[in-house]
């Protein structure tokens, strides 16, 4: 009982945190950039809303295709937006290829993810000594989820539209969504483009910010902004494309 007390107790800390300083800085840079003019949206690891929630603040109407594979969170965001018929719910990944793939759910929630965990992180002991747990027992379950590619989605769903604004925030997965999205001809119009940068390794496999940025150079997109969460050594970096 102490166990699940002590991880709710960071959840919490780390939600409070998020909502006193990160979203505070996004929203400027937000209001900066679209002014009101923000308009469709791809969310990819929707989480609680987070993101959801600081789009609307800009634009009530704001179009917003969001993606959660984890099913109580999946739930609880059509709970939440049930009555907003301007935001469409996935409950399924985005990753490089249309399947299924394995998900690891972790018990803090918002580090879930489709990359393996490399036990052998310090970042992850680091992280487990804080929550009380074992660095093995941090996923807490891991199950088969349905994964689909942005361009695949995009091509069948929202191929007319502009896209203000694609985020991706999938733990350790992001260059994976890319290879997805930029893995044919098809010109997709993406205005912004916006990823959560963790500087550790927790995640077996996991690509660099270079190689990550030499990705996004190589189709047109540069950095416009770094945005640093209000703990731990993460960034949130936007793209702009510049074709």
């Amino acid at each position: 009982m102490f166990k699940k007390f002590r991880i709710f107790l960071v959840r919490q800390l780390i939600e409070l945190n998020e909502h006193l300083i990160f979203n505070k800085r996004l929203v400027r840079f937000y209001k900066k950039t679209f002014g009101n003019n923000l308009n469709v949206v791809i969310d990819v690891g929707a989480n609680l809303g987070q993101t959801i929630d600081i789009v609307l603040k800009i634009n009530p109407n704001c179009k917003i295709y969001a993606f959660e594979p984890n099913t109580v969170l999946f739930e609880k965001l059509c709970k939440k937006y049930e009555k907003k018929t301007n935001i469409h719910l996935f409950k399924m990944g985005i990753s490089n290829e249309v399947g299924t793939k394995t998900f690891h759910e972790n018990v803090l929630h918002s580090t879930s993810t489709l990359e393996n965990i490399n036990i052998d992180s310090k970042y992850l002991h680091r992280k487990s000594a804080i929550l009380g747990v074992k660095p093995e027992n941090i996923t807490k379950e891991s199950y088969s989820i349905n994964v689909t590619k942005l361009s695949t989605f995009i091509k069948d769903n929202c191929a007319n539209e502009n896209i203000d604004l694609l985020k991706i925030d999938t733990e350790g997965h992001e260059y994976s969504c890319l290879l997805g999205l930029f893995d044919n001809e098809n010109n997709v119009s993406i205005k912004y483009l916006q990823l959560e940068s963790h500087n550790d390794d927790m995640y077996h496999n996991t690509k660099s910010f270079s190689e990550i940025s030499d990705l996004l150079k190589e189709n047109h997109f540069e950095l416009a902004e770094k945005i640093k969460h209000g703990f731990g050594n993460i960034d949130e970096v936007l793209f702009v494309h510049k074709g």
